[in-house]
């Protein structure tokens, strides 16, 4: 008899443990979780403004107000079963008063793989393990939001699986503020489900 071989993806694996904890949990009667780490000291001065300072940060504040609809660039990814975005990171494109990124493109700096380890850790300490960051990052549609100067126009840039979720779009262009008519959609395999860096 041959001896048979499983091919699990990291997310399926993960999966596969989580649920086998739940469920010996649940077989548990009077389990009590805790959690004996030690809490961290705050070494971080707290302080209080000086009113010169307070005056100067509530004047900037108030004329931010109502720019908050200005077209943004950043990061997201998409949920296909709910329709929805999420990881959002934006920034106004006058953030960036030059391109930062290669071909003349202005986006943001924060990286895909970055802000999963980021919201994974937040989710797993502080959601119980409960959220959309299960796996690695790059088995998820996601996709980046750059700013040509040189043309005035605004690229979603998304991989292949934007061709089964048109609506993500719309979704897009709602949460990054884009103005339709100086934005494209432009397929890249970057941002195909599964690639990474190394790929």
């Amino acid at each position: 008899m041959a001896d048979k071989t499983y091919k699990l993806s990291l997310e399926q694996l993960n999966d596969i443990v989580s649920d086998a904890v739940t469920n010996a949990i649940k077989k548990l009667d009077n389990i009590e979780i805790v959690d004996e780490s030690k809490p961290k000291t705050n070494d971080v001065k707290v302080g209080e403004f000086s009113e010169e300072q307070y005056e100067e940060a509530m004047r900037t504040m108030a004329k931010n107000r109502g720019a908050g609809e200005e077209p943004k660039v950043g990061i997201f990814w998409y949920n296909a079963t709910l329709k929805e975005l999420y990881g959002v990171v934006t920034h106004k494109r006058t953030d960036y008063l030059k391109p930062n990124a290669g071909g003349g493109l202005i986006t943001c700096s924060e990286m895909h793989e970055d802000v999963w380890k980021k919201e994974f850790r937040k989710q797993k300490y502080h959601g119980g393990g409960i959220g959309p960051f299960k796996g690695e990052y790059q088995y998820k549609p996601r996709g980046r939001v750059f700013y040509s100067p040189s043309e005035d126009q605004y690229i979603i840039a998304v991989g292949s699986w934007i061709d089964d979720n048109q609506e993500a779009i719309d979704l897009i262009i709602e949460e990054f503020d884009l103005p339709r008519e100086k934005t494209i959609v432009r397929k890249a395999s970057h941002w195909d489900i599964g690639q990474t860096w190394n790929d």
